[in-house]
Parts: structure tokens; C-alpha cells; sequence
């Protein structure tokens, strides 16, 4: 087993869910593809390569005018949430992630930082029995903040009110690492098969590969 003992000089841990502690990042990847094929709607560029920068507004907006002009931003937004949630609920989580939850609240107090918005996290977590693992669950979307520059962090550690130093960053993609580290935490990379992932662990202070950890 990998050495955890390091988790110990921390008494808050920021965690992320997709691609951390959930396996559903094949499912966000093509989430517009698939969506634009449900509704019978013919495409003719890589409209997942392009989303995969924006948030979830924006690529609400784009999908609103390009293909989608007859309905409004809101009657498109619930659409494409009824299909992502069919599918969201279904996601399992990563090797171990519960094991490390578990490690994370015997330790100190554990919240969750997400993109995803606060009703698909909480279907997913009675889902997959992780009701208890978080203290606290933060929306980034609902929050009208952003990882990408790392001031959803700083959000979120005002709010909780602990110290920087005593604070880890739990994370899966380079930006959202590359935008804690501007605003100084430490962070905790979670491997999961990334392409950027020889670039992250130059980044974060330290990397873990779930399924190695037992």
C-alpha cells in the first residue's frame, strides 16, 4: 500500500469528484456528441474537442446557437440535464476512491469542490453509499466561480475558514491544478490517464494512482 502519512500535516481537504473519486469522465468527454445524436441532429465538427475548455454556460450557449436557435438558453439547459442525469447516476467510483475518503475524514474535514451541479452530486453519492464522506459540498457552476484561475479555491477556503497551509487541493485535470498552484496550495494529483499527466506531476506536490493504493 502507498504511503499516506503525508495527508496527515492537513486538516482540510478540497476534493473534486469527476475524474477524482468518480470514473465518469469518458461520459463528460462526449457528453455533446451524444446529446446532439439523441436529439437527431446532424454535426460536422469535433464538437467535443471544442467544449472541452468552456464551462458549462458556455457550452450551453454554444449548442444554444449553432444548433439549438428555436429554443431558449433555459429550455435547452434542462433538456441536456435530463440526459446528463440518466447517465450521470449510472457512473461508478474510481478504485479505492472510498478507501481514500474514508483515510481523508479520519483525518480532518473533508469537502467537495465541483463543476457538476449540487442535485447529480447528491443523486450520485446515495448511488454509490458515499452520503457521509463530505462535510460539505460546494458547486463551482452554482457559485458563479471557476477553478481556472484558482479563486474557486479561495472561495471555498474563506467559506470553510481554515488556513491555506493546513488546506490540500484534491485533483484530476493540469487546469484546475495549475490554478491552485497560482494561488498557492498544495496539491494532490489523482492519476487518471491523462495525456497532460507527465505536465501535472511537474505542477502538483504530490500524485497518487488510486488503483495502486491497496
Amino acid at each position: 500500500m502507498n504511503n499516506l502519512d503525508f495527508l496527515k500535516k492537513y486538516k482540510l481537504f478540497i476534493v473534486d469528484y469527476d475524474g477524482t473519486i468518480l470514473n465518469s469522465m469518458d461520459m463528460w468527454k462526449t457528453t455533446l456528441s451524444r446529446f446532439l445524436k439523441s436529439e437527431n441532429i446532424p454535426f460536422y465538427e469535433d464538437i467535443d474537442e471544442i467544449s472541452k475548455e468552456q464551462t458549462n454556460i458556455e457550452s450551453v450557449k454554444y449548442m444554444n446557437e449553432k444548433y439549438f436557435p428555436n429554443l431558449t438558453f433555459d429550455e435547452l439547459s434542462n433538456k441536456m440535464y435530463d440526459f446528463v442525469k440518466k447517465e450521470y447516476v449510472k457512473q461508478k467510483l474510481k478504485d479505492n476512491a472510498e478507501y481514500l475518503l474514508r483515510e481523508l475524514n479520519k483525518i480532518g474535514r473533508v469537502v467537495l469542490f465541483s463543476a457538476t451541479a449540487t442535485e447529480l452530486l447528491n443523486d450520485s453519492f446515495k448511488t454509490n453509499n458515499i452520503v457521509d464522506c463530505f462535510d460539505h459540498v460546494y458547486s463551482a457552476s452554482e457559485m458563479n466561480t471557476t477553478k481556472v484561475d484558482g479563486i474557486g479555491f479561495n472561495e471555498v477556503l474563506k467559506l470553510e475558514n481554515y488556513k491555506k497551509e493546513e488546506t490540500l487541493i484534491l485533483e484530476d485535470v493540469f487546469h484546475a491544478i495549475k490554478g491552485a498552484k497560482l494561488q498557492k496550495f498544495d496539491c494532490l494529483a489523482i492519476y487518471d490517464n491523462q495525456r497532460s499527466w507527465n505536465e501535472i506531476i511537474k505542477v502538483a506536490d504530490y500524485n497518487l494512482d488510486l488503483s495502486k493504493i491497496i
